[in-house]
């Protein structure tokens, strides 16, 4: 069961969402990109120890909040649905072209190509050779675009991380690390 809840901390009212779970043994605090606090905790456990495990970690609370309202706003994280619709196309337009340009020099067999309105990820590989990309692509400069679109096409070759993998990936886009800092750091 899941409940919408708010807490005093330091004068500070902060929503948090309250899980039960038959299967947790134990409490847990997460704070997601977004800055929404959740506390699990098992069924047998009562809620207001939840509360007061909450309050034991506000120093980290407070913290954690602060550093996520100071970063820049994440790309990902933005877009609605309509948003989502009238630019997949688009974005799908821009991925089969790259996807294109790029892999005359790889020369790896992919499946299908898929572009979805992913939160989390900006590209994943399937071990079937399915490629995903979030359409929020489109809304980066050309060279971010070009990374992540190399970074997932060699995926098709080494489903890893592997020195390898950085290897190939390097191969057509030197300057990796760099482009790597920008999307960790949202400096787009």
């Amino acid at each position: 069961m899941i409940r919408q809840k708010t807490i005093n901390i330091n004068n500070q009212i902060i929503s948090y969402l309250s899980r039960s779970q038959s299967r947790s043994r134990r409490l847990r605090l997460t704070i997601d990109s977004g800055g929404q606090l959740s506390v699990s905790r098992p069924r047998w456990l009562n809620e207001k120890i939840a509360e007061k495990f909450i309050r034991q970690k506000a120093d980290w609370i407070i913290t954690k909040l602060k550093h996520i309202n100071s970063q820049p706003p994440d790309i990902l994280q933005q877009g609605s649905r309509q948003d989502y619709l009238d630019n997949k196309e688009k974005a799908r337009d821009l991925v089969l072209a790259r996807l294109k340009y790029f892999n005359q020099f790889y020369h790896f067999p992919y499946q299908r190509v898929s572009i979805r309105n992913q939160r989390s990820r900006w590209g994943s590989c399937s071990k079937q050779g399915n490629l995903n990309f979030s359409y929020h692509l489109i809304h980066l400069p050309d060279r971010l675009q070009d990374y992540i679109i190399v970074h997932e096409l060699c995926h098709l070759k080494e489903m890893n991380h592997s020195v390898h993998f950085w290897k190939l990936v390097s191969q057509r886009i030197p300057d990796y690390n760099q482009l790597r800092k920008q999307l960790r750091n949202k400096l787009y």
